[in-house]
């Protein structure tokens, strides 16, 4: 008898089927427009690269964002944590967070520039002595500012295009919700699809046909 045909299931794309809903996030191109932007202030855009390059690779709601402190992500020895863990509010989970290797030299940077103490807020308000947060409201014009800088339509982005920059990318890069739904700090995996713009238009008798074993 011939040998018996192999049958192997043809590979599936991840996201068959799914719509991707409102993409407000920045690419990667235009991630490194801005943090160029930014640099070539010179002083003046320490703080803002220090907080734009922050608020991507955290992902953190505005809140938290803006409520971290100096010790968050400093330790005493003046260096600063690859890794570091936020406490959220309204009872969820904590979440943890990678600093790349731009976001932690920014930081560096700002911290020494800015003489802040390991209690002060690290993104201090208009006072500038550390005792109150930059605002929500702040935020959101500091966002236009540094998207117009860019040349890019400042209505096309808000501050949740900073939370979602890199969760988007990760979740085009890997396809797993599940981690993305971690890094979020979200309960639920269906808040992060909703939260993504993810949506689902596949028959799903002709999802699992395809399937077949």
């Amino acid at each position: 008898m011939p040998p018996r045909k192999k049958i192997t299931a043809k590979p599936q794309v991840w996201n068959k089927g799914l719509e991707v809903g409102k993409r407000d996030g920045f690419t990667p191109a235009q991630v490194k427009q801005i943090r160029s932007v930014l640099r070539d202030r010179g002083v003046a855009g320490v703080r803002d690269l220090a907080l734009f390059s922050t608020a991507i690779d955290t992902m953190l709601h505005g809140h938290n964002l803006l409520t971290l402190v100096v010790g968050d992500v400093q330790s005493r020895n003046g260096s600063i944590h690859p890794l570091i863990q936020v406490a959220q509010s309204k009872g969820a989970p904590p979440v943890r967070c990678a600093l790349s290797k731009p976001t932690t030299m920014a930081l560096e940077k700002w911290i020494t520039a800015s003489g802040l103490k390991r209690t002060d807020y690290l993104f201090p308000g208009s006072d500038g002595a550390g005792s109150r947060p930059i605002s929500g409201r702040q935020l959101s014009r500091l966002l236009k500012f540094w998207v117009v800088e860019a040349g890019l339509d400042p209505t096309g982005y808000s501050v949740e295009s900073l939370r979602r920059t890199k969760a988007l990318q990760i979740l085009k890069g890997t396809g797993d919700l599940q981690t993305v739904r971690a890094l979020l700090g979200h309960v639920k995996i269906e808040s992060t699809a909703r939260y993504l713009g993810l949506r689902t238009k596949a028959d799903p008798i002709a999802v699992c046909r395809a399937f077949d074993i």
